[in-house]
């Protein structure tokens, strides 16, 4: 046994001494082996597929002094930390978010209604993706995701691909080839029961033809820029034309069955830039978005991200309507709603989390608009800045400045005359603008002063700083949260000499346009939440029609129910003198429906106003109404004319207050 355990020691000793020599000797034939090889092939070419460092170049001058420290202290991070450690955080922090987005969408694209919802938020909220995740999400996209993704408040345009084919750009002529070709479909498709289309094309389209063939192939760069421009505008009509006809019923369809996406994208690419080309084409997209069953055509189009770009502009006709289009397209919303024609969301324009309590609904008057009527007053040229060159040395001052002296004098003296009257303010009352000069309750609890060193005072300087083109969208929100802002948009016409559609003439009297925009408001979800109508002229006679024929049919709208208060710029409750005409001249003007109904002592209105007083006394609604007290000067020649005299404006309920403005300004706040 003790001979048998001998060779068994020797045995182990043996092939562990094997073991060690033999790994010896392939370490030491490894080592030649790397020798050799860097001797022959530079190990540089194996770094050739690792990816290159990334750089943030900094152009501001304040951290210009950063490089030039040789103080440790001076960074963010210290030498005691181990770059391996922070190298390996790295790296699994980019894999773990990596990991997250793509799982985020997966979930937006499987998950339930509400998985989805809170996927997209947490989708759009990442903000350290790279550009090829940004790429590898967008081409998985499909439209439904897109929308969701498009209608989040800050979403990056890298999650939208480009339109198809983007870089290609036809010439105009090519594109008014293509529009004439969109245009005979259209008549084609409707059988010729619109006739300002087949009008259109015939005499427009005619004239065109045939002042194109005055275009050489040698003319002149003066006469190409002419030909241009008027293509241009020539092009404008016919998208006017497409709009007319998308504006009617169950014809947006017919643009997108016969290609018009597609030719709305090539004018998009040569005149992107124009305004106005956007802002028809936002229209006409809008009017498509009402059909929910075309979504993947204006994915596929490459709209997507058009949309989601426009609803960021600083225009608020291409914003607002984009933002409508893409809410059209939301199925997915938590409040579902669908904004028709003449329905304009001012605010939320994108996703909100927290719940829309309030609806506050704004319509216009004659000849108004939703982005005229409701604007910020215009600057008075007459209250100015004090002179700064009487109260400054500029001569001193200008000396010690390089660049700018005009410029830095005039923050200079406006920062001194803010801190002078910060210092001072304390000890005056300011009367705040549009201080009534008549009011008719005595139960007005309103102060219409303040301390010269209050906050409103401070708005006030940076109102005259950033104007706002829609009081309504910029203001409200900041004050009453969680409302929805709507907008009503109609056309009005002072005369029938103008050339009306015989398709969409008739709808113009008070009647017609309140039954339409009830249908409408109905649709867009008035009638779930509480109620405020803003309205400026003869949108009070809308409103005040709409709530009385919901109050003759028992309120199934709940409109009625939700109310909650009313507020009337100058509304002539009992008509206007301006719209009274004698018979002669009624034959030359030839009054519109709307001016002939706003005769003064009208038995239409005197009865609308009697079944509105009715009305409030079953339903309570809070009313308050503001007059004019100043003439309106209108036309070129600048003639005074009261258009609703104190009498007219006076509902006989409420507080009603009086202004010291015209007809047309009372309705826009000097400021916030």
């Amino acid at each position: 046994m003790e001979n048998y355990k001998k060779t068994i020691y020797y045995l182990k000793a043996s092939g562990i001494c094997a073991i060690v020599v033999s790994g010896c000797w392939i370490l030491y034939q490894i080592r030649q082996t790397s020798i050799l090889l860097n001797s022959i092939i530079s190990p540089k070419v194996l770094e050739l597929n690792h990816a290159r460092a990334q750089y943030i170049y900094i152009n501001n001058p304040k951290f210009e002094n950063i490089f030039m420290s040789n103080h440790a202290n001076d960074f963010n991070f210290t030498s005691d930390e181990d770059p391996i450690r922070l190298s390996f955080i790295s790296k699994w922090w980019k894999t773990w978010n990596n990991n997250l987005a793509f799982r985020l969408f997966q979930v937006a694209y499987t998950g339930s209604k509400m998985e989805r919802i809170k996927a997209i938020h947490s989708l759009s909220t990442m903000k350290d993706l790279k550009d090829w995740q940004y790429g590898q999400i967008s081409q998985m996209l499909d439209a439904r995701t897109a929308v969701a993704l498009a209608r989040s408040p800050g979403i990056d345009l890298r999650f939208f691909l480009k339109p198809p084919y983007f870089n290609q750009q036809l010439q105009i002529h090519e594109i008014v080839e293509k529009v004439h070709s969109l245009l005979i479909k259209l008549n084609t498709r409707c059988e010729g029961i619109h006739p300002c289309l087949l009008n259109f094309i015939n005499k427009k389209f005619q004239n065109y033809l045939h002042d194109s063939t005055i275009m050489e192939p040698d003319i002149s760069n003066d006469g190409l820029s002419s030909l241009i421009k008027w293509d241009i505008n020539f092009l404008q009509n016919c998208l006017e034309a497409i709009l007319h006809h998308s504006s009617l019923n169950n014809h947006s369809n017919d643009i997108v069955d016969v290609g018009g996406l597609q030719i709305l994208m090539n004018i998009y690419k040569l005149l992107g830039d124009n305004i106005d080309i956007c802002a028809l084409i936002a229209k006409i997209l809008s009017n498509i978005s009402l059909n929910p069953e075309y979504l993947e055509d204006i994915f596929r189009s490459g709209w997507i991200r058009i949309l989601t770009s426009w609803s960021y502009h600083q225009d608020i006709r291409i914003s607002t309507l984009a933002s409508c289009a893409l809410a059209n397209l939301d199925t997915d919303d938590i409040e579902h709603e669908t904004y028709p024609q003449k329905i304009y969301l001012l605010h939320p324009l994108h996703r909100v989390s927290s719940k829309r309590d309030l609806d506050v609904i704004f319509i216009h008057g004659l000849l108004g608009g939703v982005f005229v009527t409701w604007r910020q007053r215009d600057l008075d040229k007459s209250t100015h800045v004090p002179d700064i060159k009487n109260n400054y040395n500029t001569l001193s001052l200008s000396e010690m400045v390089d660049t700018h002296p005009s410029e830095f004098l005039k923050d200079l003296a406006r920062d001194s005359e803010i801190r002078e009257w910060q210092r001072i303010g304390q000890d005056f009352d300011v009367v705040l603008h549009d201080c009534p000069i008549n009011v008719d309750s005595k139960n007005i609890v309103d102060s219409f002063f303040c301390k010269g060193s209050d906050k409103c005072m401070q708005q006030s300087e940076m109102d005259y700083k950033i104007r706002t083109q829609c009081w309504p969208k910029d203001w409200l929100p900041r004050d009453v949260p969680n409302l929805r802002i709507l907008g009503i948009n109609y056309r009005t016409n002072l005369s029938m000499w103008a050339s009306l559609c015989p398709i969409t003439g008739d709808r113009s009297t008070i009647k017609d346009r309140s039954d339409e925009f009830t249908e409408k408001l109905v649709t867009a979800g008035v009638g779930k939440r509480s109620i405020i109508w803003v309205c400026h002229s003869m949108g009070g006679l809308l409103v005040k029609k709409m709530l009385v024929e919901e109050w003759k049919n028992g309120d199934k709208n709940n409109l009625l129910r939700n109310s909650k208060g009313i507020i009337f710029y100058s509304t002539p409750h009992r008509g206007s003198r301006v719209a009274a005409l004698n018979q002669t001249t009624q034959l030359l003007v030839w009054p519109s429906a709307e001016v002939q109904e706003l005769r003064e002592q009208s038995p239409q209105l005197l009865q609308l106003h009697e079944d509105f007083l009715k009305m409030l006394k079953e339903y309570n609604i809070e009313v308050i109404s503001f007059g004019e007290t100043k003439p309106t000067r209108v036309t070129a020649l600048k003639v005074p004319l009261r258009f609703v005299n104190s009498d007219s404006a006076d509902p006989n309920i409420g507080e009603f207050f009086e202004i010291p403005q015209d007809h047309l300004s009372i309705c826009k706040p000097a400021n916030r």
